[in-house]
């Protein structure tokens, strides 16, 4: 980024990898779908059909397409983004850090190659 008054904040590197999400608040038995941009050891930012409020805890879950096993962790909305109607850019802080990115990223690419 070229603007001089951007500050980074993340300590994390984040990944650019495409992973199916589904999502919901805890104990609510509605389930919404969306996928990931990137993803970090402590967050994600995912891409929804729905703005999100600032602060609201989510159940996520990530589906693995190489064996359909889903990855649970729970987070925050720390900020969103309208991209377009129904579509937002949304970004999670993971309340149980160390989600370990780069194994994922590597099962990602592996099955969609065979795919």
């Amino acid at each position: 980024m070229n603007d001089p008054s951007f500050i980074e904040r993340r300590a994390f590197s984040r990944f650019p990898v495409s992973i199916p999400l589904r999502y919901c608040e805890p104990h609510a038995n509605d389930t919404a779908y969306a996928q990931t941009r990137d993803i970090s050891a402590r967050g994600l930012c995912m891409i929804t059909e729905e703005a999100l409020p600032l602060d609201a805890s989510l159940d996520i879950y990530l589906k693995m397409i190489d064996d359909g096993g889903e990855i649970y962790r729970k987070g925050k909305v720390v900020w969103s983004n309208m991209l377009a109607p129904n579509k937002y850019r949304v970004g999670i802080e993971l309340e149980e850090p160390n989600l370990k990115p780069i194994p994922l990223i590597l099962r990602t690419i592996k099955a969609q190659r065979k795919y």
